[in-house]
C-alpha cells in the first residue's frame, strides 16, 4: 500500500516537473506578448488598417493567401518604416510576392518581425538596429494591391521566408508612438522631429552664447557653444530643440534661443556615380550607384533609362526620401535592369526636387545597346545626310530644339558644345573635303 503512494507521488512530482521544464522551453513572447512594449512601425498619424490578421492562418492551410498573416497599414510610397523593437536583420532583399521586404530577428523575443512590400531598403543582412530606427521606406513591390506596409510577426522562417506560428501584431505588442531616449545619449535622426524648421537662423536673448548638446534636453552633454549673434543651421526641429550644425559641431540646441533669419539655399549634388557611356553589349548588367547630397531635404528622387523621343522606359525608379542624403545604390540598383534593354540608342538621366522646390538633373548621359551612334545622324536613320545639316542649322538659329540623343551625336567634333564648327564636321562628313 505504502509503495502504491509513494509511485503516486513520484508521479505527481515528475508531472510537475515535466510543466516546469515545459515553462521554460516556452519563448517568453508566447507567455507575456500582450506586455511587450514595441514602437509603431510607421509615423504615429498612420494607423489605418486595411487588412487585419487571420487567426486562421495557424489552423487552416497556412499557405492560403485567404488567411491573411500580418496586418497592413495604409500609407503612401516613401513613408518611413521603424524597427518596431531593437534586433538584427537577418532578410533585407527581394522575396517573391512580399517584394522588398526586411526581416528582423529578436532575440530576447525569439521571434521575427517582417516589413513587407517595400519601395525602399535603408539596411543591410547583418546589420543590428536600435529600436525606432528607419529601416526601409512605405511602397507597392510584389503582390500588392496598392502602397501599404505588410507588418507581421512569426516565430521561425522556412528557406528565409516567414513561417510556422503567426501572431497577431495588434495583440502581441503594446505600442508607444515614438522610442524613449536616456538622458547622456543622442536622441537620433529618428526623434520626430520635422524639416519644416530647417532654416538659417541666429541667436537670440543670448548674453554669451548657446551651448550645443547631444540630445533634446538641458540635460544632455555639451558638444560646443554658439556665440551670441552668430548664424547657425537648423536641419530639423520640433518648435522645443533643434537639429544644429554649427562649426563644425552636429548637435541640438533650445529653440527658445534661436530666431528664423532665412531659408537653407538649394544645393545638391551627386557623388561616387556610375554612367553608362559609348555603346553597351546587349544583356550587360549596369551597376546604378551614386550618393546624392542635399543642404535641403530631398522631397523626391527619380529617373532611370529613357527612349531618345524622352519617354521613360520600364527601366525607372522613384523614391521620396526627405533626408539630406540617398543613396541611389539601395533601390535603384535593384529597379534600373540595363540588361533589359533591346538594341538602339537611349539617355541615363536620375533627377530631384528638394523641399523648397529646386529641381536638379543629376545625371544626364547619352548611351546606346549594340552599337555606338553615329555622329551627325540626328534623325536617327542610319546615315548623315542634308536632312541632318537641316535639324542642326535650325538648332543653331534657335528655331528647334534638339533630344539629348541629338544633343550627344550633334557634337560631331565631341568638345561638349554644339556650335557651328559642328557645321562644319557635318559638312565634310556629307560632302568630303570639298
Amino acid at each position: 500500500m505504502m509503495s502504491k503512494v509513494f509511485r503516486k507521488a513520484a508521479a505527481v512530482i515528475v508531472s510537475f516537473a515535466m510543466i516546469f521544464v515545459m515553462q521554460l522551453n516556452v519563448p517568453f513572447s508566447l507567455k507575456a506578448s500582450a506586455a511587450v512594449e514595441a514602437i509603431w512601425p510607421m509615423d504615429p498619424e498612420y494607423k489605418t488598417i486595411t487588412t487585419y490578421f487571420s487567426e486562421y492562418r495557424n489552423t487552416v492551410n497556412p499557405e492560403s493567401s485567404e488567411y491573411h498573416n500580418a496586418i497592413d497599414i495604409s500609407g503612401q510610397t516613401g513613408l518611413n518604416i521603424y524597427a518596431v523593437r531593437a534586433g538584427r536583420v537577418v532578410t533585407s532583399g527581394w522575396l517573391g510576392g512580399y517584394g522588398y521586404i526586411i526581416i528582423l530577428f529578436h532575440e530576447d523575443l525569439g521571434v521575427y518581425t517582417f516589413y513587407a512590400h517595400c519601395s525602399e531598403l535603408d539596411v543591410y543582412e547583418g546589420d543590428t538596429v536600435a529600436q525606432g530606427q528607419i529601416i526601409g521606406k512605405v511602397g507597392n513591390t510584389g503582390n500588392s494591391y496598392g502602397s501599404h506596409l505588410h507588418f507581421g510577426i512569426c516565430s521561425s522562417l522556412l528557406n528565409n521566408w516567414p513561417a510556422r506560428t503567426y501572431y497577431d501584431p495588434l495583440s502581441f505588442f503594446s505600442y508607444t508612438d515614438s522610442p524613449s531616449t536616456d538622458p547622456g545619449t543622442s536622441n537620433s535622426s529618428d526623434c520626430g522631429c520635422s524639416t519644416d524648421y530647417a532654416g538659417i537662423y541666429t541667436t537670440k536673448n543670448v548674453v554669451t552664447f548657446l551651448y550645443i548638446r547631444s540630445g533634446h534636453g538641458s540635460n544632455y552633454s555639451a558638444l560646443g557653444q554658439i556665440p551670441a549673434g552668430s548664424t547657425v543651421k537648423v536641419t530639423m526641429g520640433d518648435g522645443s530643440w533643434a537639429h544644429v550644425e554649427f562649426n563644425g559641431i552636429t548637435g541640438y540646441s533650445s529653440m527658445d534661443y534661436l530666431e528664423k533669419i532665412g531659408d537653407i539655399e538649394s544645393n545638391m549634388s551627386i557623388s561616387g556615380a556610375n554612367i553608362p557611356s559609348g555603346s553597351l553589349t546587349p544583356g550587360t548588367a549596369f551597376s546604378v550607384q551614386g550618393e546624392i547630397k542635399s543642404d535641403v531635404p530631398i522631397a523626391k528622387v527619380w529617373g532611370g533609362v529613357y527612349n531618345t523621343n524622352g519617354e521613360r522606359t520600364a527601366e525607372f525608379a522613384e523614391a521620396a526620401p526627405r533626408t539630406y542624403s540617398y543613396n541611389i545604390n539601395t533601390y535603384f540598383d535593384k529597379q534600373i535592369r540595363f540588361e533589359n534593354l533591346t538594341t538602339g540608342t537611349y539617355q541615363y538621366k536620375i533627377e530631384a526636387v528638394d523641399t523648397n522646390g529646386t529641381n536638379f538633373v543629376l545625371i544626364s548621359e547619352v548611351f546606346s545597346i549594340g552599337s555606338d551612334p553615329i555622329k551627325g545622324d540626328l534623325n536617327d536613320d542610319g546615315s548623315v545626310t542634308v536632312a541632318d545639316a537641316v535639324l542642326l542649322q535650325s538648332f543653331l538659329i534657335h528655331r528647334t530644339e534638339l533630344t539629348a540623343a541629338q544633343y550627344g551625336t550633334a557634337d560631331i567634333n565631341s568638345d561638349n558644345s554644339v556650335d557651328v564648327f559642328d557645321m562644319v564636321s557635318m559638312k565634310k562628313l556629307i560632302f568630303g573635303s570639298r
